[in-house]
């Protein structure tokens, strides 16, 4: 099973050090948020940043809007096969219909972005993934009412991953995904996730994608540093439904993390992709790293 760290932060040299302690930990792969005001750098110039920088780890965006009015479709094309050939070959492109409305257009109408119903989005979505495929194997494309176009040069392969819940989004995406990716499970969660995707494939003659989990971590190198870490996100999300949030999370040392992520590869995640409380923070990614490695050690 595949591990993967998620990351958010505005400051460059912060994330740098992240990733690169990320790879020299062993993570398969350092996930950056993308957003369109202060909550990070813009993503995919820190992405070919990060990809200069590291040698071994896959990199890519924690999910990439296809949201033309912040940027076109043959530019995030473009981006993304320019770091594809930075990294020689490490991008993981990651993407989805996003999140719901009321909360998308919070997010996007704050940079003057009108952010569309999910019917909208979910047909950008299929555009999306219709069109950067052919676009990256320099296939002649067309991008809206535009003239066919190349990309001109070579890339190499790049994985896609799509963040799907919905059956129509899971449709939408058959023939271009390499990862469905749903968040915040328990195993028995997820283990009803596997089954709708499996249902759906068997009116295919597709070869069904593998299955990836986004989940939140409160993680810590001893029982006491976790606990310290749980009684920091209490402070700092008060009034969220932390019982919630922690019953769907990795909580713990690392002995009670290698457990449920042995439970999560039982239930048939391919990749987990971890958002630390603080991802910055070397304790919780050398302790998320032992567990990844007590993991390994454990049938399945």
């Amino acid at each position: 099973m595949r591990i993967a760290l998620e990351a958010w932060s505005n400051d460059y040299r912060t994330t740098l050090e992240t990733c690169l302690r990320a790879e020299q930990l062993g993570f398969d792969a350092f996930y950056y948020g993308e957003s369109p005001h202060g909550l990070n750098l813009d993503c995919w110039t820190a992405l070919a940043a990060l990809a200069q920088a590291t040698s071994t780890i896959r990199i890519g965006p924690v999910i990439t809007n296809i949201v033309p009015q912040y940027r076109s479709l043959a530019l995030l094309g473009k981006q993304a096969a320019t770091v594809a050939n930075v990294s020689n070959g490490r991008l993981d492109f990651r993407t989805g219909a996003g999140a719901g409305r009321r909360a998308g257009r919070e997010w996007w109408g704050q940079v003057g972005v009108d952010y569309g119903p999910y019917e909208e989005r979910l047909d950008l979505l299929s555009d999306a993934l219709a069109t950067l495929p052919a676009y990256w194997q320099n296939r002649p494309v067309t991008f809206g009412a535009g003239e066919p176009t190349q990309l001109g040069f070579t890339c190499p392969p790049v994985p896609i991953t799509v963040a799907a819940r919905s059956q129509r989004a899971l449709r939408a995406s058959m023939l271009a995904a390499t990862f469905y990716e749903t968040s915040f499970c328990t195993p028995q969660e997820f283990v009803v996730f596997a089954s709708a995707v499996s249902e759906l494939h068997q009116q295919s003659t597709e070869t069904q994608p593998l299955l990836s989990l986004e989940i939140d971590g409160f993680v810590g190198s001893t029982t006491e540093a976790a606990a310290s870490t749980v009684a920091r996100a209490m402070h700092e999300r008060h009034g969220e439904d932390l019982e919630r949030v922690f019953a769907r999370a990795l909580v713990g040392d690392p002995g009670q993390v290698a457990q449920r992520l042995s439970e999560l590869r039982s239930a048939g995640v391919a990749q987990v992709v971890v958002a630390l409380h603080d991802p910055h923070d070397p304790d919780a990614t050398e302790a998320l790293a032992l567990a990844r490695q007590r993991m390994s050690d454990t049938p399945t």
